[in-house]
């Protein structure tokens, strides 16, 4: 009994040994901490000492883990009629334990849905004859851990209706740093003929420092004022710098044929926009200029979006035409196939008969798209259907119970990604101090590298 004690003691002493002496490699312990896969774990890591803190906040580490481990998709934003958000976990319990307490307490956040948090009772009448206001919340964008809302009020008041609306930036994971704002107002507001814009659309950029920069594109026709034309728009675009709305740029141009539900992405400074069914128009905020690209298939698409790239010259094209998805990539001047994916076959082995045997492609939408157009997320009828465009994976995300089917037949979902990059915290003990904690994300990366 004694030996055999004596040599499992000598064994855990060899063993501790051999990790402490790979832990003493920075180059080692570098490479160990890049496949711990999430950055939860970088801030448990940077907990340790101030060693590792050191080699976790380095710009250059954080640069390589972004790129070996992309932000993790948490979940969906799913809104359906006048209902509010809810949030959908990409995967279903049990999570891994290193996404399970953000995916808890984002499911747990709930916007408010009027003026201090409370609904309003509908269109029952106030005091003075008048209807009291109703609330619906919007989901616009989820940047990097945000959440962008648009609060939109609205009563009777005799034969018009009266309009109010708030912006809400919210970060779930952080509850109080929530804001709302006004949205910012026309130039052209005070015009006796001025009845509203034709589209607003919330947009952010991350900038260099991680921050978040936001954005609102107001896209009008002046036509009202009788300064212009129906066909062209001027579009003004905002910027929020400390809690109000300052314009940066205002344009015009025109729009042919103007589609509803205008889409848009923000790359660098630009924005590229979908507003008619057959050209992007792109805004250069540093010329205050449009310029157009022509689709690669114009009037063939029965839906498509745009997807952000990382080169802010190009942009791709996420199209549907019958049963068959096509991801287009326009760069240089000229668009090229990227991949096709034969629906049909994807949901047949889904054992989704109805939408093989389906003809109806009106049913079939694009919901949203990821950037660099690695998902896709797609719908049909009360299905909502995630498409991993890497993988080449298709997979029910979520079924609208029948009781709920959308009266417009449109189920809207934003994608809720994981915060990058992490907060680390600032350590005050001795830089030597070491402390273990039981993570297999740490043990499964050292085997790996040893």
């Amino acid at each position: 009994m004694e030996d055999d004690a004596a040599a499992a003691a000598a064994a855990a002493a060899a063993a501790a040994a051999a990790v402490s002496k790979v832990l003493a490699d920075d180059d080692l312990l570098a490479e160990i901490l890049l496949r711990v896969g999430f950055p939860t774990t970088l801030v448990r890591a940077a907990a340790a000492s101030k060693r590792w803190l050191h080699h976790v906040s380095d710009k250059a580490f954080l640069h390589r883990f972004r790129k070996l481990n992309p932000p993790r998709l948490l979940g969906f934003y799913i809104k359906i009629n006048q209902g509010a958000p809810s949030f959908v976990p990409m995967l279903p319990p049990p999570q891994p334990p290193e996404l399970a307490a953000a995916v808890r307490i984002v499911g747990g956040y709930r916007f408010p849905a009027g003026p201090d948090g409370v609904m309003s009772e509908g269109y029952s009448l106030g005091v003075d004859g008048e209807s009291l206001f109703s609330y619906e919340v919007s989901v616009h964008e989820c940047p990097n851990g945000s959440v962008s809302t648009v609060l939109c009020g609205r009563r009777r008041r005799g034969s018009r209706y009266e309009l109010r609306r708030s912006i809400g930036m919210h970060n779930p994971l952080c509850p109080e740093r929530a804001i709302a704002i006004d949205p910012p107002l026309s130039p052209h507001h005070q015009h006796p003929k001025y009845n509203g814009s034709h589209a607003c659309i919330m947009l952010s950029r991350e900038e260099k420092d991680g921050a978040l920069s936001y954005f609102y594109v107001m896209l009008e026709n002046p036509m009202v004022l009788d300064i212009t034309s129906a066909t062209n728009f001027t579009a003004h675009v905002f910027i929020l710098k400390d809690g109000v709305w300052c314009m940066l740029a205002s344009a015009t141009t025109r729009i042919d044929h103007r589609r509803a539900g205008i889409q848009a992405v923000l790359v660098d400074n630009k924005i590229y926009m979908v507003p008619t069914y057959t050209e992007i128009t792109i805004l250069d905020l540093a010329t205050s200029s449009f310029s157009t690209i022509q689709l690669p298939c114009p009037r063939g698409l029965s839906g498509f979006m745009i997807s952000r790239a990382d080169d802010a010259s190009s942009v791709y094209l996420v199209g549907l035409k019958e049963h068959q998805l096509g991801i287009w990539l326009h760069k240089g001047g000229n668009w090229s196939l990227v991949d096709t994916f034969s629906l049909n076959e994807m949901c047949a082995n889904l054992m989704m008969s109805d939408w093989v045997k389906d003809t109806v492609y009106s049913e079939r939408r694009i919901t949203h798209v990821g950037d660099n157009a690695e998902f896709v997320i797609l719908q049909r009828r009360r299905v909502v259907l995630y498409l991993d465009t890497r993988r080449r994976t298709l997979r029910i995300l979520y079924e609208v119970p029948k009781e709920d089917e959308p009266y417009d037949g449109v189920i809207r979902a934003n994608p809720f990604m994981m915060i990058w990059p992490p907060t680390f915290p600032a350590l005050k003990s001795d830089p030597t101090r070491f402390a273990f904690w039981p993570s297999y994300n740490l043990y499964g990366a050292l085997v790996e590298v040893t």
